[in-house]
């Protein structure tokens, strides 16, 4: 490669834009996504908070949320880490990855299912009360 433009490629010309998602600093993609998932996780939250506290910050809100705003949202995260637990089930990975099959196995994966649809109903009703008393906005 030589550096030179061919075709119509005309993306790092003045007046051109490149497309948000193409560009390095953007958040989606892969990393956007793996992001958020760790973000729900119940240890990332812990670590979180500890280091906060730590730092000696007091984790006020925003002015614009309400109480109850707050509260809904947090529900709603904590049901997002009820699911991530149920996703990781420690207890259905080592007897998988031990090479469990049969009955045991599934013993296993219905129980971290039933973790996953309690985090889901968890989510949906919060999700729900959040839309119909702030009018579905994400503030």
């Amino acid at each position: 490669m030589t550096g030179q433009r061919t075709g119509n490629d005309r993306s790092h010309e003045p007046g051109e834009h490149r497309c948000p998602a193409s560009s390095p600093s953007s958040p989606g993609g892969i990393r956007g996504v793996f992001g958020n998932l760790i973000s729900y996780c119940p240890y990332t939250m812990l670590a979180k908070k500890i280091l906060r506290f730590l730092r000696g910050e007091t984790g006020t809100p925003p002015d614009q949320l309400t109480n109850r705003e707050i509260y809904l949202k947090s529900n709603i995260r904590i049901g997002y880490g009820i699911m991530l637990i149920g996703v990781f089930c420690p207890i259905f990975w080592i007897s998988f990855l031990l090479g469990a099959r049969g009955d045991e196995l599934m013993f296993n994966a219905v129980h971290s299912g039933i973790v996953i649809l309690f985090g889901l109903l968890y989510v949906a009703t919060y999700r729900i009360q959040l839309g119909r008393e702030f009018g579905g906005t994400n503030r």
